[in-house]
């Protein structure tokens, strides 16, 4: 086993300790949240981090950029390189917190008009103000992350913020029952978030003491030009990315209703546990692949690029056909059935969430790749459609509207090109392999999403027993088909093989 393979599986094992703790904490606090404060306050939270999830724009792709020049000197063990690559982040990052400061706290006074209804909240704007602050103070220490994350270290920011997360959850507790106060929730949250982003970067400084040496190192004048060229090309990319991920509970905010951001925010908080799950088996393999394409021959990238997209494939396609057969019941079981969606809402929810997982592969190699100037105005065409396809779709279809336009422009725009620009520019291929592949698993996965869905129809005891059988059917029926539909082909044999010898790698840890 190689150690780009080690390293990952030290970080997902870290990682999945993490996220089972953060799923607990999660749904035990917003437990507390929603018989305390109620929905509202659910919709004014999803409403505010979008905003502060746009005015990221300012970030400018900066960060991605950095990873990528990082990879390299990393493996070479440029420590010189490295210590001057951190040094800019610093700088820059230090101005990115006035720019979002500043640009936060100009829109306050027009908060009214990404809302439909009055707002009836004590001390609305200074709650927002509190949501500035908190994003603004993370671009003074949360960058070092980015370095444990391009040498393969994610497991040490992890293991830390293992204690941040249960100290901030207790605290958050105790406010709720004692006070109901959302202005000091905020306030134990900030704290717990700026203090564990401080531990984090004065443990990335004893793991890396050449960082102090080389804190004043510049980088020459060329490799300032490059990193400057994919900048330029990510900024329009970012705001793609932005569009899709970061104007949903502001479009259903402003044109369904606040309310519905928060009943829409408790299928989300599921989805992102979900995803955070996924995101440690994944995401903690992308510096490996970082690794990988800055050393290896186009075919072995190639071959490792499909075997990753199979990967992805089952873990996504199980888990989002899970996670539209068991919301509702689980929703219904926990808080309550007025909190409840539709069944057409749920299920676009969880197609969201398949979607983007089956983006993952093309994503990660086009970051790795450096693909960054390649199909720039894609991210523009992106933004441009998703936002008037959600605002259309959400005046004639409410809520479910707003996600299917999401949809739509992902399955239109990223979808197809970013594989497109991987094979044809990074891998020198044809990418029709992949495009008959993605439309043969999208097949199998929606077939499989409607038997089991109406299987689980079929399903009456009680709300219980409903989710239970639900999830067990659903878990075991979709794996075991999607399983003899693709058990025999090399991907699954490779998946298998690593998740064989993970075990004793992590023993010998």
């Amino acid at each position: 086993m190689s150690s780009r393979t080690r390293s990952s599986l030290l970080n997902i094992s870290t990682g999945i300790v993490g996220q089972l703790l953060t799923l607990f904490v999660s749904f035990g606090v917003r437990t507390v949240f929603i018989y305390e404060l109620g929905a509202t306050y659910l919709g004014i939270s999803g409403l505010f981090g979008n905003i502060l999830s746009l005015l990221s724009f300012t970030e400018l792709g900066f960060g991605q950029a950095i990873i990528f020049a990082l990879y390299k000197p990393i493996a070479q063990g440029d420590e010189a390189k490295v210590g001057a690559l951190m040094a800019l982040f610093r700088k820059v990052y230090r101005w990115m917190f006035w720019v979002v400061a500043a640009l936060g706290l100009s829109i306050t006074p027009f908060l009214e008009f990404f809302v439909k209804s009055p707002v009836e909240i004590p001390y609305f704007h200074f709650i927002y103000i509190l949501y500035v602050m908190s994003s603004a103070a993370s671009y003074l220490f949360a960058y070092k992350k980015s370095l444990l994350f391009a040498s393969q270290k994610t497991y040490v920011s992890t293991t830390i913020s293992y204690w941040f997360i249960i100290g901030g959850a207790v605290f958050q507790v105790l406010v709720l029952v004692l006070w109901q106060n959302f202005i000091l929730y905020l306030c134990v949250q900030i704290a717990t978030t700026i203090l564990q982003d401080i531990v984090i970067a004065r443990k990335t400084d004893k793991l890396y003491p050449y960082l102090r040496k080389h804190k004043s190192s510049r980088l020459p004048a060329d490799e300032i030009s490059g990193i400057k060229k994919n900048v330029k090309a990510l900024i329009i990319y970012k705001v793609g990315t932005l569009s899709l991920n970061s104007t949903d509970n502001i479009i259903i905010s402003k044109f369904v209703g606040l309310l519905q951001v928060g009943y829409y925010s408790n299928y989300w908080l599921i989805c992102s546990s979900v995803s955070g799950f996924l995101s440690t088996i994944f995401g903690n393999i992308t510096a490996s692949i970082g690794n990988l394409n800055a050393t290896e021959t186009d075919e072995v990238k190639a071959q490792m690029f499909f075997r990753i997209n199979m990967a992805t494939f089952l873990f996504y396609g199980v888990s989002s056909i899970c996670l539209f057969t068991c919301m509702s019941p689980f929703i219904a079981l926990w808080i309550g059935d007025e909190y409840v969606l539709s069944p057409a809402t749920t299920f676009i929810i969880a197609f969201n969430q398949y979607i983007a997982g089956m983006l993952y592969s093309s994503y990660n190699y086009r970051q790795t790749m450096g693909l960054f100037v390649q199909g720039k105005m894609r991210p523009i065409i992106s933004a441009v459609m998703n936002i008037l396809l959600s605002i259309v779709f959400a005046i004639y279809w409410g809520l479910p509207g707003v996600l299917w336009g999401t949809a739509i422009t992902r399955l239109t725009t990223n979808g197809w090109y970013d594989p497109y620009i991987v094979f044809k520019r990074g891998l020198k291929a044809s990418p029709l392999p992949y495009f008959k592949d993605y439309i043969i698993k999208a097949i199998a996965y929606l077939a499989v999403c409607g038997i089991c869905y109406y299987l689980s129809t079929l399903v009456q005891i009680n709300k219980f027993a409903n989710l239970i059988v639900t999830f067990t059917l659903t878990l075991v029926l979709s794996a075991a088909i999607f399983m003899l539909l693709f058990g025999r082909t090399d991907e699954v044999r490779y998946i298998i093989s690593v998740a064989r010898n993970s075990k004793s790698i992590l023993k010998s840890k």
